[in-house]
């Protein structure tokens, strides 16, 4: 089973840190793994990097883009595709600090989640600590200053 945790990153940060996203992502490790004392620290500072999901907005454009499918499920805040032909399966929950990924088989069920938060805000930045993968859901191109 793949785990992503999804958190949308303030644009400044995210333009900032483009290409540089291992430190963020260390910051997050450090985090999950720190005491109680070191927590609340890199909680504070993991909170004025990161904005809120917008949750009502957000559940709203994951629904209408997959309503059609007779695959995909929602209840309430949870999003679920079972795509039987591909053996792909994802349950996406949204949280007002970050959205939780699920997804077993193969990946077209996640990469159909990825592919509307991406549309959805190009700072999504998708961490898997049991893999110790992360990246944007879509690259920052940085700003270019003349």
């Amino acid at each position: 089973m793949r785990e992503y945790y999804i958190y949308l990153i303030e644009e400044e940060f995210a333009t900032h840190y483009f290409g540089r996203e291992s430190l963020i992502y260390h910051l997050f490790l450090e985090y999950n793994q720190s005491k109680q004392k070191r927590k609340q620290v890199l909680y504070k500072q993991i909170e004025f990097i990161t904005r809120s999901i917008p949750t009502i907005r957000l559940g709203q454009k994951i629904e209408s883009s997959l309503a059609h499918y007779s695959y995909y499920q929602c209840e309430s805040l949870i999003h679920t595709l079972e795509w039987h032909e591909f053996n792909s399966y994802a349950k996406l929950t949204i949280h007002n600090s970050y959205i939780h990924l699920q997804s077993t088989g193969s990946y077209e069920a996640e990469t159909a989640f990825f592919e509307i938060l991406r549309k959805y805000d190009r700072c999504f930045l998708a961490m898997d600590f049991s893999a110790n993968k992360f990246g944007w859901l879509n690259p920052i191109k940085e700003r270019k200053f003349v």
